[in-house]
């Protein structure tokens, strides 16, 4: 299996290729996929090779803006300007909650409007390079453009979730990729917080799916994720803490929602953790191991940008690997957080893991100078975005 981990800034974008089997993870930005998945995706296409699957994490600008930009250019799964594309994973509104028909009163659907005419967040808006491109970008939800698309969404039409409780894993030829996070239960509490936030706008009829309650759906989880600060307190850069010392769990109800995954393509497994909370992976590997499954994956990418409050002690006392992915450029919350580095390094391996960020960040600098207690060796490969072979060749 190869990895590209593309310079998303404070986003992810991820693509993983083994034999004909091409999954990607996420767009960052529209300037993401434009500049840098863009290529790669057209000289797949041009070696007659499809994308199996595309797997968007959540609704949040710094994962979705490319993948907006993506299906907004390769004009449905009849067309395939750019590339085809077997299948999309995405948990819209639709995946909530059932379809509905019901008229909408002129008061509830001028809410809805203003939700919509906010459009995307500013920074995903200034990512577009012309007037249509900013018009249609205003307008065009990645849900809207699935449906109108007609790609296969959720293994059918977008009404499944995709959860631990439901549609749980996709099979290939060559391996499978299965559902680690969210459960039912955070994506019903993302719906409760949706319903909510429809209240406080003065919104007070039906809150199923019909066109436009999905659009506005997507458009405020967008700019609440896009505003929103974790409400605990930031950890120093300089801290020497433990991060058993400070550990909190994420608050946040749109990172509860990720979709994290485990893909194993011939028998390279990797843990694809996107915005995920700590718990809810846990708790599934937990059971993995129970049935005799290795914790010792051949890379992982850390949740949520290398954050603290997204990587346990306890998580990373269950699982360990000789690759890591951390993806940020350190613009958004100063993420990664060195505490969890420091951890992730320091533990006793018969291995020497090597530590991949897509830029050179404060955080990545200063882990190349911590000597660890444990004697553990490590590596670090800093603006790390060239493709990346994943091998098999380490002890466990």
């Amino acid at each position: 299996m190869k990895i590209k981990m593309y310079p998303a800034e404070n986003g992810d974008a991820f693509l993983l290729c083994s034999d004909e089997v091409n999954i990607l993870v996420d767009g960052g930005y529209a300037k993401t996929f434009s500049s840098y998945v863009r290529p790669d995706l057209e000289s797949m296409a041009n070696n007659e090779e499809h994308l199996e699957l595309v797997i968007v994490t959540h609704i949040d600008s710094d994962h979705i803006g490319g993948i907006i930009r993506f299906l907004m250019l390769n004009g449905g799964a009849q067309v395939n300007s750019i590339i085809p594309l077997k299948g999309i994973w995405h948990n819209s509104l639709r995946a909530l909650t059932s379809e509905s028909e019901a008229d909408i009163s002129p008061s509830n659907l001028e809410v809805l409007n203003a939700i919509k005419r906010r459009g995307h967040p500013k920074r995903q808006a200034q990512d577009i390079t012309s007037v249509d491109e900013i018009s249609a970008k205003q307008g065009s939800t990645l849900a809207s453009l699935i449906h109108a698309g007609q790609y296969i969404w959720n293994e059918g039409d977008g009404t499944k979730s995709v959860c631990v409780d439901s549609v749980q894993q996709k099979t290939f030829s060559n391996g499978f990729v299965k559902v680690l996070s969210p459960s039912k239960l955070r994506l019903a509490n993302l719906l409760k917080t949706w319903k909510k936030d429809l209240r406080r706008y003065g919104f007070n009829g039906s809150v199923n799916s019909n066109q436009v309650i999905d659009d506005a759906f997507e458009f405020n989880f967008e700019h609440r994720n896009d505003t929103q600060i974790n409400k605990q307190s930031f950890v120093s850069a300089r801290s020497q803490k433990r991060l058993e010392d400070i550990y909190t769990p994420d608050n946040s109800i749109a990172n509860g929602s990720s979709i994290a995954t485990l893909i194993e393509l011939n028998g390279t497994r990797v843990l694809m953790l996107a915005d995920a909370w700590a718990e809810d992976v846990l708790e599934e590997l937990q059971k993995m191991k129970s049935q005799g499954e290795s914790m010792v994956f051949d890379a992982i990418k850390i949740s949520h940008h290398g954050s603290n409050h997204n990587t346990s002690p306890d998580l990373l006392s269950l699982v360990d690997s000789p690759i890591y992915f951390i993806s940020s450029n350190g613009s958004k919350h100063s993420h990664p957080d060195i505490e969890l580095l420091r951890e992730i390094v320091n533990r006793e391996a018969k291995f020497t893991r090597t530590l991949y960020f897509n830029y050179s960040t404060p955080e990545s600098r200063e882990i190349k100078d911590f000597q660890t207690t444990s004697g553990a060796t490590f590596i670090v490969e800093e603006n790390a975005i060239d493709w990346i072979e994943i091998t098999k060749e380490y002890e466990c």
